[in-house]
């Protein structure tokens, strides 16, 4: 389907839905339907399985049996815990992905959510809370695992937007064992666009009590120069009857004689980089540029990057180097995204590409 300066234009996939409505009927539908939204038209499964780029009996099994297609994966996190990830096969990844790219990418995001934006540096979140007297922080508790099905559908894929049928082959694609799993591409979008009254419900009533209010994914943030007890009682209560926790160990207060930071940036006075995140780097570019990237390695015993292999001979150490220096790079690369004019690291970088360009793949 094509459709252009209110003409439209069907395609093969489009033949039964033309066929049941009459030409002029079902240009009419796609006509009103464009005037009011910007994703695609779909009525059916055979214009659903163009779009998705997948046979239509494969969309229809993969529906069905959604949950088979995902193997789960353990990661380390920085607390040495473990984050069970519902990794997705390539197949479905790749429809979930056109999913996220075609259909609720269209969809609009309150303006308080930050995370998982394109265009949205991670100093969005914390610049509305700088120079405050008074922070709160609240942490929701298993944020994925608490959005539902019928979350996901009323919210996203419901009749107002799709046909029943289309809605819930939609819902099914992007969930498993019905709540959104943490792996999938289309999860992130997915919880913005679940918690966007949410957000703009709170939001406006923050704003009118001259509250600053961001979320970013599980992460909210409250600012202002009263005290914010009574944000946290109204809070509680709207997310306990969407059916979500707060995690209480994650809940904090912070007055301006604290050190206040909101996703790891300080905003006392201005969005800074904590200064021991920044010492730690230094410290390490230091032996960077000193040493060999493996010297570093060795010296700093950086377990992430060094895996010990043992044979019957005794063991031995490999240096994950290539992976270490982008991630070096990475970090300094976080730092002038939030400082632009610090000159050490904006040096420590142009000195760790010139001494390594010939060695590594560089791509920053």
């Amino acid at each position: 389907m094509y459709v252009s300066n209110e003409i439209v234009i069907f395609d093969s996939c489009d033949i039964y839905f033309v066929k049941k409505f009459g030409v002029q009927e079902a240009t009419e539908m796609v006509q009103n339907f464009y005037a009011l939204n910007s994703h695609p038209f779909i009525y059916d499964t055979y214009q659903l399985s163009t779009l998705l780029d997948v046979d239509r009996k494969l969309l229809f099994k993969m529906a069905k049996k959604h949950n088979l297609y995902y193997h789960d994966i353990s990661i380390k996190k920085n607390d040495g815990t473990l984050r069970q990830i519902n990794a997705p096969t390539e197949r479905l990844k790749y429809i979930q992905r056109r999913i996220l790219e075609d259909i609720i990418s269209h969809f609009p995001v309150s303006e308080y959510a930050t995370a998982y934006r394109r265009g949205f540096p991670i100093t969005k979140n914390a610049t509305p809370h700088t120079s405050k007297k008074y922070l709160l922080k609240m942490d929701l508790e298993d944020f994925f695992g608490s959005i539902t099905f019928l979350q996901i559908y009323r919210n996203v894929f419901n009749t107002r937007y799709f046909p029943k049928q289309i809605g819930t082959m939609l819902t099914e694609i992007c969930t498993k064992d019905d709540v959104l799993p943490q792996g999938a591409p289309t999860s992130p979008m997915l919880s913005n666009l679940v918690m966007r009254h949410f957000d703009d419900t709170i939001g406006n009533w923050c704003k009118q009590r001259g509250i600053s209010y961001t979320r970013y994914s599980d992460d909210m943030t409250f600012s202002g120069d009263v005290p914010l007890y009574f944000v946290y009682e109204k809070v509680s209560r709207m997310l306990q009857n969407m059916g979500f926790s707060i995690n209480e160990n994650k809940t904090h207060y912070i007055t301006n004689t604290n050190r206040q930071t909101v996703t790891g940036l300080t905003v006392n006075d201005e969005v800074r980089i904590p200064v021991d995140y920044k010492r730690k780097l230094r410290q390490e570019v230091y032996y960077a540029l000193k040493y060999t990237v493996e010297g570093s390695l060795k010296y700093t015993k950086n377990e992430k990057y060094v895996t010990t292999h043992e044979t019957y001979i005794g063991s031995y150490e490999v240096y994950e180097c290539q992976k270490y220096l982008n991630h070096l790079l990475g970090q300094i690369n976080y730092v002038l995204g939030v400082e632009p004019e610090n000159k050490y690291f904006k040096d420590a970088k142009q000195k760790l590409i010139d001494k390594y360009k010939h060695k590594y793949y560089i791509a920053y």
